[in-house]
């Protein structure tokens, strides 16, 4: 099994309400699982990213 950790973000009332609400619209059961998923997203397009222009780079050469 795997072993889950915990993690905090500050984030402004204003920035919490958005989230709430952006969870709501797109149908989560909670804005933090909503604030995970999005994260995660973003995380694997950024490794996507990275992977790609390492793979560029070296065929350039």
């Amino acid at each position: 099994m795997n072993k889950t950790y915990s993690m905090s973000i500050r984030v402004s009332e204003e920035e919490l309400n958005r989230l709430k609400q952006a969870a709501k619209l797109e149908s989560y059961s909670s804005y933090s699982e909503f604030v995970r998923r999005i994260a995660l997203k973003e995380a694997d397009k950024v490794i996507k990213k990275d992977r790609k222009d390492k793979t560029n780079t070296c065929s350039i050469m």
